[in-house]
């Protein structure tokens, strides 16, 4: 069974309208990261990384099943199958690379500088494995097979001929790195689920809460906690509790979220983001006996946000893998069993989630940075107000009275200097001058 000319036609414009709309997103995560400091926490630095292969493997999908058409020897179709087992793959890889991260903060404490120094590991390791064979595959040619690369059906890739390399140099690799990726994933889940615990059965004083360390090291936002004995009050109360008088009703308690500095600059009327999505915001708590309880339930619910971040991005990456894979490798492992016979369904979700890399990767880069994306949207606002104040002041002109001309009205006289005078105020210059 083959497929029609029809079904060949959808499958190539759903390739196309899928990549198309895979390169905005990954538009909308180089663009803003290259924009504004804000964003460049380290898991979107990764998810940049990830957007250069996101665009590789776009431009191959694009190309669709004009390779085919342009013949299976033809440079087209020989490119298009390089780019889609090089880049392809390395999306996976990120993922892990991510999850390594995760790995790292939880069980080893790497801080934000330890985690950027691994980048370059990264970068090669999750570009340069692929590479490999997808190099290696332009010079393997045999008489009973042909090239190594050529029609796949979707498009030039892998052909029908060399199906087995499809498993063993690319969808086993792929489910090999989701697995390990699941792994940590749970691992650290688990982790999180046991703190929790044990922060409900001490009452919710833990002050080592390790849900919190992946949160800060990974979204750039750090909760900490102290006691704080500022005043001369709080002093007398720290001096008291030599005396005998129970130390944990009076203890005073400070919580902080920091987001990284932030700066700002002012330019004439306008301003410019700092390199935090969020402000420093400081709140104590004044020292009283009823407080310990609020102390309390103000801990579980720091270490509850923590948790359910840390929870949502990890399971939106996760579903991403199994949204792109599953479908993709369930045709690939029944085109291997039946091998004469087309499932246009098959192929269809194929060429429909295998080109949205890019976006599913760009939804978890905007669901992580809203904050950022807010303030870059207020920054851009005020900038195009404070052009249009500029521009409308700059068109007003003086009122001037032509010689020889019947002389205005008194209430036109009042309102042409008005005008003059506000236009003045406007550009800063004296009005009386």
């Amino acid at each position: 069974m083959t497929l029609s000319e029809q079904q060949i036609l959808a499958i190539s414009a759903t390739e196309r309208v899928c990549s198309t709309i895979s390169l905005v997103g990954t538009f909308v995560i180089v663009a803003t990261f290259i924009w504004s400091p804000t964003f460049r926490k380290p898991i979107n630095r990764l998810v940049f990384y990830a957007s250069w292969g996101n665009i590789m493997a776009n431009i191959a999908t694009i190309i669709s099943a004009d390779g085919i058409h342009s013949g299976v020897d033809s440079s087209l179709c020989q490119f298009q199958g390089f780019l889609i087992q090089w880049f392809m793959p390395a999306d996976a890889l990120w993922t892990f690379a991510m999850a390594c991260n995760v790995y790292l903060t939880f069980f080893h404490k790497y801080n934000s500088e330890q985690l950027r120094r691994l980048e370059w590991k990264y970068v090669l390791c999750c570009y340069g494995i692929p590479f490999i064979p997808a190099f290696g595959y332009f010079f393997i040619h045999t008489q009973a097979r042909g090239r190594i690369y050529g029609s796949a059906i979707l498009w030039c890739w892998v052909s029908i001929q060399w199906d087995f390399l499809r498993i063993a140099s690319f969808y086993g690799p792929v489910w090999l790195i989701i697995s390990l990726t699941f792994a940590i994933y749970l691992r650290a889940g688990t982790v999180i689920y046991q703190k929790r615990r044990q922060l409900r059965n001490l009452g919710g004083i833990d002050s080592d809460l390790a849900p919190e360390s992946p949160f800060a090291m990974l979204t750039g936002i750090q909760v900490t906690r102290e006691i704080a004995y500022s005043t001369p009050e709080r002093r007398s109360l720290s001096e008291g509790n030599a005396r005998g008088l129970p130390s944990a009703a009076f203890r005073a308690y400070s919580v902080t979220i920091e987001g990284g500095s932030t700066t700002n600059t002012l330019q004439g009327s306008s301003s410019k983001i700092g390199p935090s999505p969020l402000q420093q915001e400081h709140s104590s708590k004044t020292a009283r006996p009823e407080g310990v309880d609020s102390q309390r339930r103000s801990t579980f619910t720091e270490a509850s946000s923590a948790t359910w971040a840390y929870t949502k991005y990890a399971m939106l990456f996760f579903i991403a893998l199994l949204v792109t894979w599953v479908p993709s490798t369930i045709n690939r492992v029944y085109s291997l069993a039946r091998p004469n016979d087309f499932n246009f369904s098959l192929n269809y979700a194929s060429s429909f989630v295998l080109p949205l890399q890019g976006f599913w990767n760009s939804l978890i880069y905007v669901s992580i940075s809203w904050p950022a994306f807010k303030l870059l949207w207020s920054d851009l606002h005020s900038r195009v107000c404070s052009w249009h104040i500029s521009r409308s002041v700059t068109n007003m002109q003086p009122f001037h009275i032509k010689s020889g001309s019947q002389s205005p009205s008194p209430a036109l006289l009042v309102k042409a200097e008005n005008d003059e005078n506000r236009r003045r105020s406007w550009l800063g210059l004296d009005p009386s001058s």
